[in-house]
This record gives structure tokens, C-alpha cells and sequence, in this order.
């Protein structure tokens, strides 16, 4: 059993998280994380009671806590919406992977919100639409850098892929400080909505100043490839 890893500050879309885990995957247990005002009176998670900070660090201590006990973690952001094959398909993925490459990092699902090679718009082959996807859609992909809104992390992976303390680009360092050990990320043919930017907003300016000092001075060898020379 792999457990699902939330992290939440305001929790709008929460009710809608929770039960569509609930009718879809209900024997994911799920690791909760955010203030008690808000996170309080949910049940059947695991609670951890704190007030927001910036998404690395906050998905930090969620994930940390179910890795404890748990081999492999699902990181889930709070705006997301599973199908009835969401959890399923990705760590049925997850398995074909395993089998094809020794060392996997982030394994996320595809989504209508997300990075280019994330986004069920992204049709590189330049197919028509066959029931409704295009065909793509089914493949399994390797990626440089997952956005983890539905993604799998083994606890291994992890001991050398957390989070930096940002809101953007903890993603990409993470994924960065994968690939230079060793790990490859793959894109799942699974599908989650998203409701996308609810939290630290769209301002790019702004995000990218606020996480360029970090970058800069604890890993000065991504600058280039995150912000440009």
C-alpha cells in the first residue's frame, strides 16, 4: 500500500480531494499536513498540524513523516482531483519502470494544469484525437523534471531528492539533485485534474524572485538552466 501526501493552507479544494480518493483509491491512507483550523476536522489521515511556509518545506515534513513507515510515497497536491484509474495507473507505470530502470526518481501523472510534458496538450507527435486522447497520452515518458501534483517517490529517491524550502522551482531542485545521482523521471499515462495556482499564485516575477536567492547561493550550478545566463 502506497499512502497519499497532502499538503494544504487554505484547503478549498479538500472536500473534492478527499472524496474522490475516497470512492477511487480507498486503500490509499493519507498523510495530511496544514493548519488545525483547517485540517482539523477531517478523519481517517494521519493529521500533522502546521502553519504554512512554502510548499518544499511543508512537503517536506508530510512526506519525511510517511516515509518513516512506508517504502514509497504519492505526492499530492491539494487542488487535484483523481479519476477512477488515477492511483492505479500510475503506480501500475511505476512497476513497468521499475523493471526497465534501476534507478527511478519522480513518476508523475499527466494533468490539464502543469509543466509542458505534464499537460494532456502536449501532443509531440502531432496526432489526431482517437476517443478523446490523443495517443501519447498512453505512452510512458522520461522527463528531466517532473511537477509533482500526483507523482510517486520511492523512500530511497527521496533521501536525495527533498525538497529546497521554495514554492517554485523545489520541484526542479529536487529532480536536478535526482538526475546528478543517478535517477531518471518519467511522465505516467496517468491523469489527474487541476485546479492549479490557488495557493502561491501566477505571478512569475514574483515566484522567480523569491526563489532565485536560494537557488543562487545553495545551488549556484542550476541558475542558468531555472532563470537563463
Amino acid at each position: 500500500m502506497i499512502p497519499i501526501c497532502i499538503s494544504t493552507v487554505h484547503g478549498k479544494g479538500l472536500p473534492v480531494l478527499l472524496e474522490s480518493i475516497k470512492q477511487y483509491a480507498p486503500e490509499a491512507f493519507i498523510y495530511l499536513r496544514g493548519p488545525e483550523r483547517v485540517i482539523g476536522g477531517y478523519d481517517n489521515c494521519r493529521l500533522i498540524f502546521g502553519e504554512a511556509r512554502n510548499f518544499g518545506d511543508d512537503y517536506n515534513e508530510v512526506i519525511d513523516d510517511a516515509l518513516k513507515y512506508h517504502q514509497a510515497c504519492v505526492v499530492c497536491n491539494d487542488d487535484v482531483v483523481l479519476t477512477p484509474t488515477s492511483y492505479q495507473r500510475l503506480l501500475e507505470d511505476v512497476e513497468i519502470i521499475r523493471e526497465l530502470v534501476p534507478q527511478v526518481g519522480w513518476v508523475g501523472s499527466r494533468s490539464d494544469s502543469v509543466r509542458a510534458a505534464q499537460n494532456i496538450r502536449f501532443n509531440p507527435d502531432g496526432d489526431p484525437l482517437y476517443m478523446n486522447r490523443f495517443r501519447s497520452e498512453s505512452f510512458i515518458r522520461e522527463v528531466a523534471v517532473i511537477a509533482p501534483i500526483f507523482a510517486y517517490i520511492s523512500r530511497e529517491a527521496w533521501a536525495h531528492g527533498r525538497f529546497g524550502p521554495l514554492n517554485w522551482y523545489s520541484d526542479d531542485v529536487s529532480c536536478y539533485d535526482l538526475t546528478r545521482r543517478g535517477y531518471s523521471h518519467f511522465v505516467s499515462s496517468s491523469y489527474v485534474h487541476h485546479v492549479g495556482s490557488q495557493t502561491v499564485g501566477s505571478d512569475v516575477a514574483v515566484l522567480n524572485a523569491q526563489a532565485r536567492p536560494w537557488i543562487e547561493t545553495n545551488r549556484p550550478e542550476y541558475v542558468a538552466d531555472f532563470f537563463g545566463s
